[in-house]
């Protein structure tokens, strides 16, 4: 039994030094590890700041530029080079909502107040919408608003249009108190896209 035994760790050693040793990692392989490791770290964030600048980028641009528009549009209205209304349609916007029935809008009102102007100017506007109902043209007065202001006056709201009315056209009539009724014009479809601001409004004759 003894010798058994004395055999057996014998064995046991004789193959234990025989077996393979993996040998040591080197510290210098440890700390390339290491640096590679950091090093793709570093790469992944500067992937992601470079995305996050790119779109602050674009979003102050989008701002510059819808800034720049109203800045001259705003400065049109207000230091007119003699072409320009004393009253009339600075900005006008629509978004479509989800019902397809409702269509919300923001209209911004000015007034180049004369020398000997004073107060505020005190009136009414309306929304009209033209379009076809049943293949017949028609002209539905969709909003009726009171103008009260000595320089901009801003309206805002939701405009509820008539089942199956095809809309082409959206007039803005402003009537203020005393003086004759300025009506502008808007193509409805330039309007309505991507909900973006129109502002080149066309007083009628």
């Amino acid at each position: 039994m003894f010798l058994g035994i004395a055999l057996g760790v014998l064995g046991a050693r004789l193959l234990d030094r025989r077996a393979p040793q993996k040998p040591p990692a080197q510290p210098t392989d440890v700390a390339l590890r290491e640096q590679n490791a950091a090093l793709r770290q570093l790469q992944a964030v500067d992937r992601e700041a470079q995305a996050m600048l790119r779109q602050q980028l674009a979003d102050l641009s989008a701002q510059n530029g819808e800034l720049s528009r109203r800045l001259a549009l705003l400065r049109g209205v207000l230091a007119p080079d003699g072409q320009a209304p004393e009253l009339g349609v600075a900005d006008l916007l629509l978004s479509p909502q989800a019902d397809g029935g409702r269509v919300g809008y923001r209209l911004l009102v000015a007034q180049v107040a004369s020398p000997l102007a004073d107060g505020k100017l005190t009136g009414r506007a309306e929304l009209w919408i033209l379009g076809e109902l049943e293949g017949r043209p028609q002209e539905i007065r969709v909003a009726q608003l009171r103008l009260a202001l000595q320089r901009l006056q801003t309206f805002s709201g939701t405009l509820v249009l008539p089942a199956g009315l095809r809309p082409q056209r959206l007039r803005v009539v402003l009537e203020p108190r005393g003086q004759a009724p300025l009506p502008f014009e808007f193509a409805w479809q330039e309007l309505i896209a991507a909900g973006q601001p129109m502002t080149a409004a066309t007083p009628l004759p």
